[in-house]
């Protein structure tokens, strides 16, 4: 008894102190995961751009992967998407085409200023600046911007990553009436305010010189040393009405004769008008569009240019469903067959002097299948028959990061 008295002094203390580092040990282990864990975020974010390709949401009416930089903190980011198409035709000639890479590049220079580029390169040899604009985001519902913008009309024109819609080729109404991708120099605004989002921009007008009785596609300016002698006021409203269905439309507006009008002899006042419906409930997946381009000063144009038959209205329109057999799985694959049916007509109001031609007119119909093994892949086959003749079967693989 004596001898453990004596000894106690002597144990107790070594016993506090072998305590004591071993706490100092866990402290020391436990901030040394803190630094591991925070080095491994630094690295997936230098690495991916801060989230993953399926975690981003879309900003501004774009796209996912070209909303990016909207989810980075400071400094530079990359992303990018390509469309590689086989293209079989029963009636003519197969091609294949390495159609479209993509590189978004952004820069956040702070909280509320950052730079958006689009650098596209199509068929393998040629290229463009798709987009390039600054914004200012000065709230959270709030912005304001310039550059070389997008024209927020439709479902394509902004949004084109081929992860975004169903069928292999986009829509003839989101090609000739709504002529995508139609992007001109201008400034504006964008922002939301609850369950409503919207673009207003002013921004350069078509060259309306080229216009023809296909439609507006070819007067497109892209920024070329755009004719600046006539501006035009585009717009776009959308509203998300319920949980999946958003319902919305878009006009521009504008004279389209520039420095032409004198040998035109009109100053070829110029609306596009569209309203759309999109709907994803369950597995369903649907859209829905209809476009309107009513060109004032048509009859003039055609007395100016012999020939040229270009119509008073345009008309297009199509209904987009597909169905997700994959639905509910755990994973994020999706299998979605689907059908499009679709009708255009850019004839569909002639002035006297103009002769009707068959192929303005047609109606397409469009079914296939919609792959996408894990987001940011897309695997789609379709074959697309139309009144006119315009048959095709295509296989294309896309990707958007």
């Amino acid at each position: 008894m004596l001898t453990a008295l004596l000894l106690a002094p002597l144990v107790l203390p070594q016993d506090t102190d072998l305590e004591a580092r071993v706490r100092a040990l866990e402290t020391e282990r436990e901030a040394f995961a803190r630094q591991v864990e925070i080095l491994a975020m630094e690295l997936e974010r230098r690495d991916l751009g801060t989230v993953a390709y399926g975690d981003l949401q879309a900003v501004s009416g774009l796209g996912p992967a070209a909303s990016r930089i909207y989810a980075t903190e400071s400094g530079a980011s990359i992303g990018g998407y390509g469309e590689l198409l086989y293209g079989f035709d029963p009636d003519g000639q197969d091609e294949f085409d390495a159609l479209r890479g993509v590189i978004y590049l952004g820069y956040r220079f702070s909280d509320q200023w950052l730079v958006n580029t689009e650098f596209e390169f199509e068929h393998g040899t040629e290229s463009f600046l798709e987009y390039s604009w600054v914004d200012y985001l000065a709230t959270e519902e709030f912005a304001l911007r310039g550059g070389l913008l997008l024209s927020p009309l439709g479902f394509v024109n902004e949004s084109h990553e081929p992860t975004t819609y169903l069928p292999v080729g986009r829509s003839q109404t989101e090609t000739r009436i709504i002529p995508t991708t139609m992007r001109e120099m201008g400034v504006g605004a964008w922002g939301q305010s609850g369950s409503v989002e919207w673009r207003a921009y002013v921004i350069n007008s078509l060259n309306g010189k080229r216009f023809n009785s296909g439609g507006l596609r070819a007067g497109r300016t892209k920024g070329d040393r755009a004719d600046a002698e006539d501006l035009s006021v585009t717009a776009r409203m959308d509203w998300r009405a319920t949980p999946g269905l958003t319902l919305g439309g878009g006009f521009q507006a504008g004279d389209s004769a520039g420095a032409n009008a004198r040998d035109l002899g009109t100053d070829l006042g110029t609306l596009i008008v569209e309203l759309h419906a999109s709907w994803q409930w369950g597995a369903w997946d649907a859209r829905a569009l209809a476009a309107r381009a009513d060109l004032d000063g048509a009859a003039a144009f055609n007395a100016a240019i012999p020939g040229a038959n270009l119509a008073e209205r345009m008309d297009g329109a199509y209904l987009e469903v597909g169905y997700d057999l994959l639905a509910g799985r755990e994973d994020a694959a999706r299998l979605l067959p689907y059908v499009r049916l679709e009708t255009i007509d850019t004839q569909a109001a002639l002035p006297s002097n103009a002769s009707r031609q068959d192929e303005a007119s047609d109606r397409y119909f469009t079914v296939g299948l919609n792959y996408q093994p894990t987001p940011g892949v897309v695997v789609k086959l379709d074959h697309q028959t139309s009144d006119n003749g315009d048959d095709r079967i295509g296989f294309f693989i896309g990707y958007a990061f």
